[in-house]
């Protein structure tokens, strides 16, 4: 199924403004979008960066979007390029630093716009990151995992209209076998079901129960309507999260989830450096 610019109206104009602002921007192998802690260390200095060659970066309310709200999230795309090694061509990237969620007061067709956007003018593939609270208790806190499906029945979408997409393989079969192949021990990046919540109130423990007897095993407030949109696009998508917290457990904080996914950056980072270069 062709996507039909009506089903996302909001990426069409936020893509109509950054070509207006970059017009020299060409398509881009991957997007990266950075979640709690993530995103803007990726391309800055030290061990949690990914080393990108930046050419240019923007600020969303340049674009016209709103900034995010939350500690932890940037606000801005950064184009640039990783550098790839062994004479091969260096794979272009655009990471998108933080993420503005639907429960800050927007609707997921407008949070999406920037990757919208960026797939409007073109991109091969899509990484969504993410900092989600451990459902199954066997998950430890600072635990990376992949994810291989999503619930999301009763939360947001981007799309609107008759954009009667199949979800059957939301989380590109071919980009997690990548993703697996770069670790020793598959325990060391478990494949999980994503559970969205609509926060930002953290879950209660008897809705964590209910994620867990259908089929959750992290829950998190962002990342599953991207990984639709993605699909609208007819662009394959993985995603990783970041073990911050056990949900529904004892009393939670933000502060906790920045110092969790600080701890799990390094680690984060390489794994996205060798599936970039995969």
């Amino acid at each position: 199924m062709q996507f039909d610019p009506n089903w996302h109206p909001e990426g069409a104009a936020c893509a109509r403004a950054l070509r207006e602002a970059l017009p020299e921007q060409t398509p881009v192998d991957w997007m990266i979008i950075g979640g709690s802690g993530i995103g803007r260390p990726l391309i800055e200095d030290g061990e949690h960066a990914l080393g990108l060659v930046i050419h240019r970066e923007i600020s969303l309310s340049d674009l016209g979007l709103p900034a995010p709200s939350v500690a932890g999230h940037g606000s801005s795309l950064v184009f640039g390029e990783l550098p790839a090694g062994d004479g091969r061509p260096a794979v272009s990237v655009c990471v998108q630093t933080g993420r503005v969620h639907p429960y800050e007061g927007h609707p997921a067709a407008l949070t999406s716009a920037p990757l919208g956007a960026v797939l409007t003018l073109g991109c091969k593939q899509v990484l969504l990151t993410s900092a989600v609270g451990g459902v199954d208790p066997k998950l430890r806190t600072g635990t990376i995992v992949s994810y291989r499906d999503q619930f999301n029945l009763f939360g947001p979408t981007p799309l609107r209209g008759a954009a009667f997409i199949s979800c059957s393989n939301l989380y590109n079969a071919e980009l997690r076998a990548k993703l697996r192949a770069l670790v020793e021990d598959p325990a060391q990046l478990p494949e999980v079901v994503y559970g969205h919540a609509r926060g930002p109130q953290y879950e209660s423990p008897a809705e964590v129960a209910a994620l867990r007897s259908l089929g959750c095993d992290v829950v998190g407030m962002s990342t599953t309507y991207e990984a639709v949109l993605a699909a609208a696009h007819g662009v394959p998508a993985c995603g990783l999260g970041i073990v911050t917290n056990a949900a529904g457990g004892e009393a939670l904080s933000h502060d906790e989830v920045q110092v969790e996914s600080a701890k799990a950056r390094s680690r984060m980072a390489t794994l996205i450096r060798g599936l970039l270069r995969a």
